[in-house]
């Protein structure tokens, strides 16, 4: 949900963030329903190329996904990757995202009665017009949002989140540092085992932070603004498999996409959310 290219905020003077005793940002007036995001043992993220005509959803008014070719403008990887593949240079930039959350509460109900709860969510690059009410950046489309078919309180997280589908999911600490993911779509499933190494380190820039994040298909006209603080981050590797016939799976079947596109994860962040409905343009 949120990854290392959105540039997410954290402290910069210097002292830790819990001595500092940072909380979330102000949420603009209106919102018609929040929700709050704690105790994260894991975001994993990867980022893939994609043909969009396999998704064709509906678009917020005014807004576009960033072909491939144009991304690839500040991305040499992505650049590499594409480069003599006209048929690669339409296709879009996502982000999949499995999160592990201990707690999540929306309009103030906690809505699962696990320890903790899989979330998984489904970025792409976009650009568009902002609402008068949208904080921090806007860089991204949500295409798809899915939640534990465990949750008790399905009505409230639709509430909070129109785009929510209840799904076979998974996210797994199975000893320390490895990690299992394991998704169930309709026409495909995806699966990932990713180990982190390395130095854990707190994201070093200003918190708390911000960014907000229309919503596409039966959300459109509606959008997230988020407020955050606490992102760790670790070096990660990982180890991607998407079987059957949807867009995973042939976004991960592209030859070379798996050097050029890394494993991210984050921990130990919080989130509020408010949902607001368009129509205060800039």
């Amino acid at each position: 949900m949120f990854k290392r290219a959105i540039v997410l905020a954290f402290v910069a003077v210097g002292i830790p963030a819990y001595a500092a005793e940072v909380t979330y940002g102000n949420l603009p007036p209106g919102a018609l329903s929040t929700n709050e995001v704690t105790d994260v043992s894991a975001e994993i993220c990867r980022d893939h190329l994609f043909n969009p005509n396999l998704v064709r959803a509906r678009l917020p008014s005014g807004y576009r996904l960033i072909p491939a070719a144009e991304y690839a403008k500040g991305d040499p990887g992505v650049a590499e990757l594409i480069k003599g593949k006209k048929n690669y240079h339409d296709y879009a930039v996502g982000s999949l995202c499995f999160v592990s959350v201990g707690s999540f509460v929306v309009d103030g109900v906690r809505v699962h009665s696990a320890a903790h709860t899989p979330m998984a969510f489904w970025w792409v690059h976009a650009t568009g017009p902002r609402d008068s009410r949208m904080q921090g950046k806007v860089d991204w489309l949500q295409l798809a949002s899915w939640y534990s078919q465990d949750i008790t309180q399905r009505a409230r997280v639709v509430a909070s989140d129109p785009m929510a589908q209840f799904v076979d999911l998974t996210v797994t600490q199975t000893e320390p540092g490895l990690w299992r993911m394991r998704m169930a779509l309709a026409n495909e499933v995806i699966e990932a085992e990713v180990r982190g190494s390395g130095l854990r380190k707190q994201r070093n820039s200003p918190q708390p932070g911000f960014m907000s994040v229309p919503f596409t298909g039966q959300g459109a006209g509606s959008f997230w603004v988020i407020t955050y603080f606490g992102h760790h981050y670790q070096p990660a590797t990982g180890e991607w498999h998407a079987r059957g016939s949807g867009v995973f799976s042939s976004a991960l079947s592209i030859p070379g996409e798996s050097a050029v596109f890394k494993t991210f994860f984050q921990d130990g962040w919080s989130a509020l959310s408010g949902l607001y409905e368009s129509g205060h343009a800039d």
